[in-house]
């Protein structure tokens, strides 16, 4: 009897295994999918550290934090400051930080080095892309005026493709660009 339940044991040791298996090859597929579409549109980041987070919380518009606690700077972007200690909120700050907000928050993001890894507050420096949307969201943020260029060497590889976004933003006079009321 000893050993008949030895090897119901092992029988179902090895049906769970498999079936753990099973449940995490799917996302793993669905993540290299999304990253496949990604690369597509930007194949410069072809060979640059990839990895998929859970955004907990957005400091402000170009700063988070992940689930796993590290912080995150957007590459390429500055949008106006609303937490910088003995400063005020900067015009088009709140703006800029609840348009982050309400695209990050509790999102799960793809996040692209460049050929620096952390800046000097030891933030992680990243081009981010959310889950389901292929198009880079420093991008966003800067065609739709919520924030400007700052090029930062040497993470560079968008940075003329963020300066004609940004003049696009300023010729339609799109959010930092809209005539101040």
């Amino acid at each position: 009897m000893g050993s008949i339940s030895r090897k119901s044991i092992a029988g179902l040791f090895i049906w769970a295994m498999v079936l753990l298996l099973a449940a995490c090859s799917n996302p793993g597929t669905d993540a290299d999918a999304f990253a496949k579409e990604i690369l597509k549109q930007y194949p410069a980041l072809k060979d640059h550290k990839m990895s998929v987070v859970e955004v907990k919380r957005v400091v402000d518009g170009d700063t988070f934090e992940t689930k796993s606690g590290e912080k995150v700077r957007l590459i390429g972007v500055n949008t106006p400051e609303t937490v910088k200690p003995n400063s005020p909120v900067e015009r088009y700050g709140k703006e800029a930080s609840q348009f982050t907000k309400s695209k990050l928050t509790g999102k799960t993001v793809y996040l692209f080095a460049d050929a620096g890894d952390k800046d000097k507050y030891g933030r992680l420096l990243r081009y981010v892309f959310i889950q389901g949307d292929s198009v880079m969201f420093n991008e966003t943020l800067i065609r739709e005026g919520y924030a400007n260029t700052m090029t930062v060497p040497p993470n560079v590889m968008f940075q003329d493709s963020f300066v004609k976004l940004e003049r696009e933003a300023r010729s339609k006079k799109k959010g930092l660009w809209a005539d101040p009321k």
